[in-house]
């Protein structure tokens, strides 16, 4: 499935070009396709810095329309270490206040605010990178319910459930063990993995394989993979989903596209889909094309050829679409010029 929900209208309250708080920070550089070390820490150094301002702004907001004060959260927000990952409950948190106070919802908004303050600011750091199930805390409901209600004409529902008594420390050490192979044969990749992702929340059912939202940036969901097939498959859904999430982050900086709503021929899904997500599907495929040939190099033995092929013909759909039919800003065409057949 990739990336829920339009990345252009993220947990952001305002474009980065009005944000004081970013105001010449944006580095034209960043808006490529090709992973590095230090751009993806630059980047998520600066969507923290974006998620500390408008989570001020949006407390702020809250305090006045409810007429009353909660100084302790509002300092701990305000003394928040931009230098450290941020843990993906706090995005999501952030999501549904800011969503609540845009729909004049005010029970949304005082629940929100007393889990928030519930929260013990040391937790708030995200260390590592975890995995749980999904539907194991409350700020994940308004995400499993979206994804629950996808409906999409011509293809069956999305099954979407969580993996109950299931031990997941040999799943968890299969993906780092994964993760680390990536970081054999692509460092700046590993790096933008390590840099972004803290949280793997684990699924059983079927329609969907894996998703990313900006709503909670640092978690990715992933389907329980078949037996066997472990590393083949987190070698994938790891640079896969990670690049949606640092595409995400580009996006809460520049929209890139004029016509992002535009309806185009998708590189990996069976149904049209908006340019938007059709740029992020030939922006995925490029890093799983350029990850899977280094690994093939590398590790025949893991029979990866089928996967390398698949992700050469896909991107090569997607990026048809994107050169012809792509309106980009100026950041959207460096970004788009950086696609390589």
């Amino acid at each position: 499935m990739g990336t829920l929900g339009n990345a252009s209208a993220s947990l952001m309250a305002c474009s980065s070009d009005e944000n004081p708080a970013l105001a010449g920070e944006v580095d034209d550089s960043w808006f490529t396709v090709d992973p590095s070390a230090s751009r993806s820490g630059a980047v998520a150094r600066s969507l923290r810095r974006f998620w500390r301002y408008n989570a001020t702004t949006a407390l702020a907001a809250a305090a006045a329309g409810l007429g009353q004060e909660f100084p302790k959260l509002r300092r701990a927000v305000e003394d928040f270490d931009v230098d450290r990952p941020l843990a993906p409950r706090l995005s999501a948190r952030l999501a549904t206040l800011m969503q609540a106070i845009a729909m004049a919802d005010g029970y949304t908004v005082y629940d929100t605010l007393q889990s928030w303050c519930d929260d013990p600011p040391e937790t708030w750091h995200a260390e590592g990178c975890a995995m749980e199930s999904i539907a194991v805390h409350a700020w994940e409901s308004s995400l499993l319910n979206e994804v629950r209600a996808t409906r999409v004409e011509g293809v069956p529902p999305v099954h979407f459930f969580p993996v109950l008594e299931t031990d997941l420390r040999p799943l968890h050490a299969a993906a780092m063990e994964a993760l680390a192979m990536i970081g054999a044969v692509d460092p700046d990749m590993h790096a933008e993995i390590v840099s972004h992702v803290s949280l793997i929340k684990i699924f059983t059912g079927r329609g969907i394989e894996g998703l990313s939202s900006p709503k909670a940036f640092g978690a990715i969901w992933l389907r329980m993979p078949e037996p066997d097939e472990e590393i083949g498959w987190f070698l994938e859904h790891l640079v896969h989903e990670c690049s949606h999430l640092h595409l995400n982050a580009l996006l809460a900086f520049d929209p890139l596209l004029t016509n992002p709503n535009d309806i185009h021929k998708a590189p990996i899904r069976p149904d049209p889909r908006p340019l938007f997500q059709v740029l992020h599907g030939t922006f995925v495929l490029a890093r799983n094309r350029r990850v899977h040939r280094r690994l093939v190099e590398r590790h025949p033995e893991l029979g990866l050829e089928p996967a390398l092929t698949r992700f050469e013909e896909q991107f090569a759909n997607g990026l048809a679409v994107v050169k012809e039919s792509a309106q980009p800003t100026p950041r959207g065409r460096l970004l788009v010029d950086s696609f390589r057949v």
